[in-house]
């Protein structure tokens, strides 16, 4: 199987039923695994409706693991050779995993990393953080990485895709906002291969129920840190 599309939700009921339609869309040979962590405004009575579908795999949490834990879950269910989990707020585009396998397989990657700035050069870092103060933690996270890392990425934290085999191998253990932070983190320190392409992206505010808040920064800032100066590499790469 060529990739296994996460669709992790948490109150989701507005866009859960358009996400899943979605990644039926995306054209590659898939498996759609949808993981809900407890929700509380009728997604979850949603996704009992579903569960006779024999395209999804959908697991109901009886609480709130937290999204890094779906996503772990997700790593060791998952079928396909690449792995993709743009969430179920349709911020991304669920298509645009078929051009990042396009450039992991052309450019011999282990990794891609979906961009939301990247292209976006007559964009000042002053305005982001002014209209979107969110931005603030993905404009520090990528400065570090690439500061550790010598790399130089514009986005860490978007739409993300990976060898579901390399995710094994790094092993994360992140439970809530930190995951992707773990991840990236540790395909720098191992030195895999990673690419940066630029995809579609469409931020929505707290009213429409945007759960990252400020404060999520400190794990993933310390998860940063800490996989830089404390972690052991699990394999180098090449």
């Amino acid at each position: 199987m060529k990739l296994t599309i996460l669709v992790v939700c948490f109150n989701e009921k507005a866009t859960i039923l358009e996400a899943i339609k979605a990644a039926k869309e995306v054209n590659l040979d898939k498996e759609i695994i949808v993981i809900d962590n407890y929700s509380t405004d009728g997604t979850r009575q949603i996704l009992e409706g579903l569960k006779d579908d024999p395209s999804l795999k959908i697991i109901i949490h009886s609480q709130n693991m937290g999204g890094g834990y779906s996503t772990r879950e997700a790593i060791r269910l998952a079928q396909g050779d690449y792995f993709y989990s743009p969430g179920a707020d349709l911020e991304y585009k669920m298509e645009d995993a078929c051009k990042m396998i396009e450039k992991i397989e052309n450019e011999g990657l282990d990794a891609v990393l979906g961009s939301r700035l990247l292209g976006k050069q007559d964009v000042s870092v002053y305005q982001l953080i002014k209209e979107r103060p969110f931005w603030l933690g993905s404009i520090i996270s990528t400065f570090l990485i690439n500061l550790f890392y010598c790399k130089r990425f514009t986005d860490i934290i978007g739409s993300n895709l990976v060898k579901t085999d390399v995710l094994r191998i790094l092993n994360c253990q992140s439970n809530g906002v930190g995951f992707t932070f773990e991840s990236v983190s540790k395909l720098c320190k191992n030195k895999y291969k990673i690419g940066e392409i630029p995809v579609w992206y469409k931020p929505r505010g707290f009213k429409e129920g945007k759960t990252v808040r400020a404060w999520d920064m400190i794990p993933a800032l310390w998860v940063i840190f800490r996989i830089k100066f404390l972690f052991r590499k699990v394999k180098i790469h090449g």
